[in-house]
Parts: structure tokens; C-alpha cells; sequence
């Protein structure tokens, strides 16, 4: 250790204080980037260990395959593991659910643990094709109870639909769809071949062609199994594969040595299959690379605060220490010491502090995560609807752990680069006089308003200001810095909970209900509501018929980038081509009245206005997101420019016996349902006139304000339900399926009643959906996403307070020596408060200058980083902006009023005396 270094060390000693107030801050900004770092770790690795036990270890998934794909893939040497469910048949159990009434028996087979996710609740694996594993929801959605060691003979055939029963039900076939239905055997693809009638009983239109009979022993029941889906016909059993050849057909799961070879590999066998994105996407293997360029680019936003931050509370402990130091370098320098060596005794400092504020930051880092996780960790198993117990805890990842102590080394290196190029650049002389800091080149003119506001304190506060730039830089900057990062931390919040509030849409409904009606015996829609609304916990209901039509429209009312990707067409067969119009498909929603009048308010629109039966004007929702398989990116959509403008459409007869195909030539095609081939055998042709009328929208205003009762991703046009006739005229008795936007305050005592409630008032409950449980996990995936994200405001707030306060502080203590002087000569408590005063309004004011411009600039970045995934709007975050401003002044005047406290009992003559102030 050279002689330098030993001064370094003895400065930090004699300066305890000091030391210990920088090395506290390292240890904040390490633990910082430390969590972050370890929390992103910890989180991949609970997000892939979650996705490889619900939905299995594989990489790619080729469904309703066969034995041959298998042997190729498993023979592959690119491939580390592969399995299959090989197809064995069904068989009738006499199941309680009309629409699964099988058991599916499959030969399971893996040459890797956990590679297909069977999960065994009691009991073991099949070890002959004689004894069977079956799933538990056999008995909780069947009715049909087995228990473990029950000996059951099952009837084991092939699915085919019956041409005979599918004429009963209705629908004619021909001799060539009896020889189809005959040869073809259905699978797991196929849902059960069945009608509900209005009787709320469920006709079949399919058998089994039994093969054989086989006495099966029970050896255990597993967990309902991901690969099994919720309109698959049977409850998926296991058993040991039978013998097969390449042509059985069969499920097939494989895992790949490199998990990014799996593209490559799908494409070289010729391969269709799913690939598990999920599990890809969180090891670093995408096809889209704007998802990286989103993922990057959040990650450098988050790091970028976070240094952002750190690098000034660090700064400003070593630009303390310099500014104390000035008159020993000054010394250091007059007896022979070079720029150089001054330079390497701050960086000694630094990497000193370094080496013990970095290891007890990570240390601190990493044990904040596990106390976090250890709180909130069990809470993470409802993404999984508690299929997956295993909660989350703090991985401590070595990659992690180097990247934190980079990230956090730079920092204090940058931190400490800038004052020690300061440190060298005044002379010895100077550094011993220590007047470098206060320059006058010209006589200080001071504004009459500032001499008439604030008196003499406050024109002595102004020249102090001017001649002593660097003085008030420090805590300018500090300020500067914390308002920068208070917005852009707000910024990105927001932008991130935006775009994952779009991503993960949850709508505003907790269930959804469906009458269709193919017969004159229409039931009221507020019959139905009323019913719904008065159930138990049902909170809320309203009703919606729905439609969609090919719409012409003119270009002039169309956005030109909407124009420019052809988000529309320039011709269609459904309606006549007319010049100067393009065409695009347009959703129509006629809402309950007294929901459409709330919704117009909403709007800020006069809702009497647009509920005139006699000019029927509609409000569009023309805000949509559409996944664009090119770029890889959620593209927002936008199509009209502004409202008051006409749509035109038609509307088609009905001929009985046939449907709407398409025009041609100004006539309009009909197809014969049912048809195997369009040709002139199987088609009408009449005069457009003469079968269609033509209708007309009226927009009468514009919002992306998308209501809960709208659950198509495409524009739509809001009519009030009374509307309906006025805007399809007789037609209107043509449209007669109503949807129901439910709410509840449970959503699973909620759904029950309802279901009770419509069988017992004579209504089938086939068509009512639990929205709310299927969308659960997005809903939390977006609280999550906000409380971590306001949790970071939260923490980046403090710091930025907490950076001011410091400096503040700091710099006020270093001027106890000019306080004193001003009281030697008979400032007052009051002038020195008015002094004070003036100070603060300058530190706001010029940090404001300076700090919202540049938050709006990393506002903008910020955009662009998230504009990279998903298509958004870019918008400043005002809220935080007025709640910078405010918080700065606040900040600042309190903290001088602490400071001051502290030091209003100097005795002067004692603070005089003191060179080291």
C-alpha cells in the first residue's frame, strides 16, 4: 500500500461519519440492483418450474399424430427425451355429463420424468395393459367413482358418428356422407356429436364400435391432466401402451438438447405441431425478437432508474468528500503529488468502499427478497388454481449475483470519476485557499423584485447564488435528478400496467349467457335480466343483441395508416362494390337502454340525442388490438378519423333450405346446406333486389373507451336496444340471439345460483360461461403487475427524497461558517429564514426547468420501449408531474427548516473557528 492509499485510508477513518453515510448508500444501491436482478431470477425460474409441472417438460407437442412421427422424433439425436399417448379407444361409463360420456384410454409412454404432466394423487403407474390410471374429475364432473384396487370391464371401441341419429336431430346426409361417417373414427378433437333440445335434453348422434372387452384393475387416480381438453368427449385413462404400428395414432411430446433448435427441428421433419411458448420464452428462445426488443428494452429502463439514482446518491457522497478534501489535495499537490495519483486516491476511496458496501449490499439484497418472498411467495399459487402448491422463494442465481456486483462496481466507479476530475483541476494554491469555488467576473446585478420581496437577505441570497455555482449545482442536480426519476419511474408504471392491461384484456364481466332462438317463441330480454338480477349475489346484468356486417365506407373517413397496412379491403363479395370506398367487417351491439344512456354519459354525450328512434345515431368503439404474425408485435387499431358519417351494409333474406354464399355479378348466391359441392346442382342465383335490402349506420361519435357488455376485439357500433328496429326495420325480427354481461360478488357461489336459477325457470344453462374464473389468473397477472410496479415508484421515490435531504443537508452544514458570519454582523433569525426562502424557490425552479423536459424525453423512450411489444399512445403522465412539483417545494422547504434547526444554536465564534465546516 503506497503512501497515498495510507492518507486515503486514515481521511476515511478520521472522517467516520462520512464513511459510514457513503457506505450505507452503496449497500441501498447494491441491494437495489440486487433484487431486482434476484427477483427477475427467482421469477423465471418459479415461471418455468410452474409451466414444466402443469403443462409438462416438452418443447414441442404434435397432437393427433401417430407412432411413426414418435419413433423419428425419438430416435432424433437433437432430441434429450420424448413420450406419447398412443390410442387405445373409448368406452361408456354412464358418465353424468351428457357431453362427456366416455372414458379415453390411452397407452402412456416417457423417457423422461415429467416430460407429460401426470401427477399422482394416490396410488401408482400402470405396469401391464391390464390395470389403469384414471383422473380424478372421473368422479367430480362424471358422477362415476372408482376406487383404487375396483376390478372394471369396459366395452372398448371406436367414436362414429351415427347418419342415422344425425338425421333424427335434423340435418339431411347424402349416401357419400353415411360411407364418411361409417370409415371415420372421432378422437379427442372431435367434441361428443350432440344437440341439447329445448327440453334441456341432450340428443346424441354418435356410438361406439366396440373392438373389445378388457377387465381392467384400478391402480390409481391422478390429477385432471393439461393435455386433456374441457371439450374433449372423454376422461383421459392411463394404461400401458398396447402393441402398436407406425400408424396408430398417438400423442406426441418431445424436449429438445437445445431448447432453441426447436424451430429449426419442426421445420426440417416437416412438423406442425404446438411448441410451449411459454416455457421458451422464459429461457430465452422466441420466434418474435420484437419480444426481446420489449423485454430489453423494459429491462434497461428499470436498470437505467435504478443507476440513475444510485450513481447520484453516491456522487454526492464522494463530491462531499472532494469538496472537504479541496485544501488536502491542495497540499498533497504543493509537496509533488501528481494529477494522477490524486485521481487514484478517489478511485482508491472508492473501490475501498466498494469492496465493503458490495458484498453487504448483496447480502442485504438478497435476504430483503427472501423475507419478501418468504411473505407473499404462497400467494403466487393461485395463478395455477392451486394445482401447483409450491410457492415462490428467492433463487439465488450466480449470473444474478455477478450482474448485480457489475452493475453496482460501475456505478461507484462513475460516481467517483466525476469528482476526482475535479479533485485535479485546480491548482495547489488555489485548493489551499479553497476560493475555487466562488468566482466574480462581473458585478452581480440582483432584480428589484427579488430586493422588494425578500429585503436584503434576499439579494445577499442572490449573489451568494450567482458567485457560487457549484455550491448550489450539487442540490440542484440532486433535485433535478429526482424529479427525473419520480416521472419516469411513474411513466413506466404506467406504460408497463397499460400494456399488460391490454395483453391479459379481462373485459369488465364475471360471466356471459347466450339464448339462441331458432323458433318463434322469442323470450324477452328484461324477463331474463330480471331473473338473472335477482338471483343471489349477482350484482349486475344487462343484456345485448349482437350482429356483424360487411360495411362500405368511404375513404375519406378512414385513418391513413389504416388505409396504408390494408386493415381494409377495396373489394368484397358480400355487398357492391362502389368507387371510393373500402370495406371492412363492423361489429353492431344493441345494449339495454338504461346501460347505453350510462354508457353515452360516459362519453359525454347527450344520451336523448343519440336514443331519437327517428335518426338513430350509434357511437363506435374503435379502439382494437390485432397480433401481427409478421413483426411480432400487438398492433393497436384505429379506423375512423372523426365522427358524423354514414355506413352502408345489406341484410339477406332467409331461404328455407339454404344459406347466403356470396354475390356475383348483382346477384346473390345460395348455397343448399349441407352441400358436399358449390356448383350450379347445389346454388340459386337472384337479383340482389329481390332478396336483401340495403341499411344504414349513422356515427354519430368516436371513443376507445371499451364498455364491459362488448366482448369483440373488432370496432363495433353502440345502438340503445330500442334502436334495433329502427336501424334493421322488419329484418330486425331476424336477429333474435341475446347475450347476457353478468356480475357478481362471488364467482363461484354467484355462477351456481345462476345455474339453478335458469333450470329451475326453465332455461338451459349450456350456453352460461364463468368468465370470471377462466380470466382469474390474468386479472391477478395485472394486480401483481401493479403492486410490484407502484412498489417501485414507491422505492424510487424514497431514494430521490432521500438523495435531496442528504445533499441539502450537507450543503447547508458545509456553510455553517458563512451562517455564522451573517449572524457576526446582525442577520436575524427572520432574514436568515427569508434568505433561505429565496434559495428554496430558486432550487425548485431551476430543477423544474431543467428536470420536466428531460422526464418527458425518458418518458418518450419509455414509449418506445413498450411500443416495441405493444402497440400503445404516447401520453405524459400529468398526475405525476403536478405531484413533482408539488414534492419538490415541499421536500425542499422542510428539509431547510430541519436543516437550519440543527444549526441555529452555533455559537458563531466556535463555527468561526472551525476550517473543517
Amino acid at each position: 500500500m503506497n503512501i497515498f492509499s495510507k492518507v486515503t485510508i486514515q481521511s476515511l477513518k478520521k472522517n467516520r461519519a462520512r464513511t459510514i453515510v457513503t457506505i450505507i448508500g452503496i449497500i441501498l444501491s447494491t441491494a437495489l440492483i440486487c433484487a431486482v436482478t434476484t427477483s427477475i431470477a427467482s421469477v423465471q425460474r418459479y415461471a418455468v418450474n410452474y409451466f414444466e409441472y402443469t403443462e409438462g417438460k416438452w418443447h414441442g407437442y404434435e397432437k393427433s399424430s401417430d407412432i411413426g412421427v414418435y419413433n423419428k422424433i425419438k430416435n432424433s439425436d437433437k432430441v434429450s427425451g420424448a413420450g406419447c399417448l398412443s390410442y387405445i379407444g373409448y368406452a361408456d361409463i354412464d358418465s353424468e355429463n351428457e357431453y362427456k360420456p366416455y372414458l379415453y384410454i390411452c397407452g402412456f409412454e416417457e423417457n423422461m420424468d415429467g416430460l407429460i404432466p401426470v401427477h399422482i394423487i394416490t396410488g401408482r403407474m400402470p405396469e401391464n395393459r391390464n390395470e389403469i390410471l384414471i383422473p380424478e374429475h372421473l368422479d367430480d364432473n362424471g358422477g362415476v367413482n372408482y376406487n383404487v384396487g375396483d376390478k372394471i370391464t369396459l366395452e372398448i371401441g371406436d367414436r362414429k358418428a351415427d347418419p342415422d341419429k344425425i338425421a333424427e336431430i335434423g340435418i339431411s346426409t347424402g349416401d357419400k356422407d353415411s360411407e364418411y361417417f361409417e370409415h371415420n373414427i372421432l378422437t379427442q378433437q372431435n367434441p361428443m356429436t350432440a344437440v341439447g333440445s329445448n327440453d334441456n335434453i341432450v340428443l346424441t348422434a354418435e356410438y361406439i364400435d366396440v373392438r373389445e372387452t378388457r377387465e381392467f384393475t384400478v391402480v390409481g387416480k391422478y390429477m385432471r391432466p393439461d393435455f386433456e381438453d374441457y371439450f374433449a368427449p372423454g376422461y383421459t385413462a392411463l394404461t400401458v401402451p398396447d402393441d402398436v404400428d407406425d400408424f396408430t395414432a398417438a400423442d406426441v411430446f418431445y424436449r429438445m438438447k437445445k431448447a432453441k433448435d426447436i424451430y429449426d427441428f419442426k421445420e426440417e421433419n416437416g412438423l406442425g405441431g404446438r411448441t410451449h411458448s411459454e416455457v421458451l420464452l422464459l429461457t430465452g428462445v422466441s420466434r418474435y425478437d420484437s419480444f426481446y426488443s420489449f423485454i430489453l428494452g423494459m429491462a434497461a429502463v428499470i436498470i437505467g432508474l435504478i443507476m440513475f439514482g444510485s450513481i447520484m446518491l453516491i456522487y454526492n457522497a464522494f463530491a462531499i468528500s472532494v469538496s472537504e478534501r479541496t485544501k488536502q489535495f491542495g497540499l498533497l499537490s504543493s509537496i509533488g503529488a501528481t494529477k494522477k495519483q490524486l485521481r487514484k486516491m478517489v478511485r482508491f476511496e472508492a473501490l475501498t468502499l466498494g469492496i465493503i458496501g458490495i458484498p453487504l449490499g448483496i447480502i442485504v439484497g438478497i435476504v430483503g427478497m427472501w423475507i419478501t418472498f418468504l411473505a407473499i411467495g404462497s400467494k403466487f399459487t393461485i395463478f395455477s388454481d392451486y394445482n401447483y402448491a409450491e410457492p415462490m422463494r428467492v433463487r439465488v442465481s450466480v449470473v444474478a449475483i455477478v450482474a448485480a456486483c457489475i452493475i453496482a462496481f460501475v456505478t461507484i466507479m462513475i460516481s467517483a470519476w466525476i469528482p476526482s476530475k475535479r479533485a485535479t483541476r485546480i491548482s495547489a494554491v488555489e485548493a489551499i485557499r479553497q476560493n475555487s469555488d466562488i468566482k466574480q467576473k462581473k458585478y452581480i446585478r440582483t432584480p428589484k423584485i427579488i430586493t422588494q420581496i425578500f429585503g436584503l437577505p434576499g439579494m445577499l441570497a442572490h449573489k451568494y447564488f450567482k458567485r457560487s455555482k457549484k455550491k448550489y449545482r450539487a442540490t440542484i442536480i440532486s433535485l433535478f435528478m429526482s424529479i427525473v426519476l419520480f416521472v419516469s419511474a411513474y411513466a413506466f408504471t404506467a406504460y408497463l400496467v397499460g400494456a399488460v392491461s391490454d395483453t391479459y384484456e379481462t373485459f369488465g364481466m364475471d360471466y356471459s349467457y347466450y339464448v339462441y332462438n331458432n323458433n318463434d317463441d322469442v323470450p324477452e330480454p328484461e324477463k331474463i335480466n330480471e331473473l338473472i338480477k335477482n338471483t343471489e349475489h349477482i350484482t349486475d346484468s344487462t343484456y345485448t343483441v349482437d350482429d356483424c356486417a360487411c360495411f362500405a365506407i368511404e375513404r375519406k373517413n378512414l385513418r391513413k395508416e389504416v388505409i396504408e397496412k390494408e386493415y381494409i379491403y377495396d373489394d368484397t363479395d358480400y355487398i357492391p362494390v362502389e368507387p371510393d370506398k373500402a370495406y371492412q367487417y363492423i361489429g353492431l351491439s344493441f345494449v339495454e337502454d338504461k346501460k347505453f344512456r350510462k354508457f353515452a354519459e360516459e362519453c359525454k354525450l347527450d344520451a336523448d340525442e343519440y336514443m331519437n328512434l327517428e335518426s338513430p345515431q350509434g357511437i363506435v368503439v374503435d379502439n382494437s388490438l390485432d397480433f401481427n404474425t409478421e413483426t411480432g408485435k400487438t398492433e393497436r387499431v384505429r379506423y375512423f378519423i372523426k365522427p358524423d358519417f354514414d355506413m352502408t351494409s345489406r341484410i339477406y333474406d332467409d331461404i328455407e333450405g339454404y344459406y347466403f354464399y356470396q354475390l356475383d355479378n348483382g346477384n346473390a348466391i345460395y348455397v343448399k346446406k349441407y352441400a358436399e359441392d358449390i356448383n350450379d346442382n347445389t346454388t340459386k342465383k337472384i337479383p340482389i333486389d329481390k332478396c336483401s335490402r340495403e341499411f344504414t349506420v349513422h356515427v354519430g361519435a368516436i371513443t376507445d373507451k371499451k364498455p364491459g357488455f362488448i366482448e369483440s376485439s373488432m370496432a363495433t357500433v353502440v345502438y340503445p336496444y330500442s334502436a334495433l328496429r329502427a336501424v334493421f326495420g322488419k329484418s330486425a325480427d331476424k336477429i333474435r340471439d341475446i347475450s347476457f354481461s353478468i356480475n357478481s360478488d362471488d364467482i363461484f357461489g354467484g355462477y351456481e345460483a345462476l345455474k339453478t336459477s335458469l333450470k329451475e325457470n326453465g332455461y338451459s344453462t349450456a350456453e352460461l360461461y364463468n368468465y370470471a374464473d377462466e380470466v382469474e389468473s390474468k386479472r391477478n397477472m395485472v394486480i401483481i403487475v401493479k403492486v410490484f410496479a407502484y412498489g417501485f415508484i414507491i422505492l424510487i421515490s424514497l431514494i430521490a427524497a432521500a438523495n435531496v435531504f442528504n445533499t441539502i443537508t450537507t450543503n447547508i452544514n458545509l456553510r455553517r461558517r458563512d451562517f455564522a458570519m451573517l449572524k457576526s454582523v446582525g442577520m436575524t433569525t427572520n432574514g436568515m429564514r427569508k434568505m433561505l426562502n429565496y434559495e428554496c424557490i430558486m432550487y425548485g425552479t431551476k430543477a423544474l426547468v431543467w428536470g420536466l423536459p428531460v422526464s418527458v424525453l425518458v418518458t418518450f423512450f419509455i414509449y418506445k420501449a413498450v411500443n416495441e411489444g405493444v402497440d400503445t399512445d404516447f401520453y405524459i403522465p400529468w398526475a405525476a408531474v403536478i405531484v413533482a412539483v408539488l414534492s419538490v417545494f415541499i421536500v425542499v422547504f422542510s428539509t431547510m427548516m430541519f436543516s437550519m434547526s440543527k444549526i441555529k444554536k452555533d455559537n458563531p465564534i466556535d463555527a468561526l473557528k472551525n476550517e473543517n465546516l
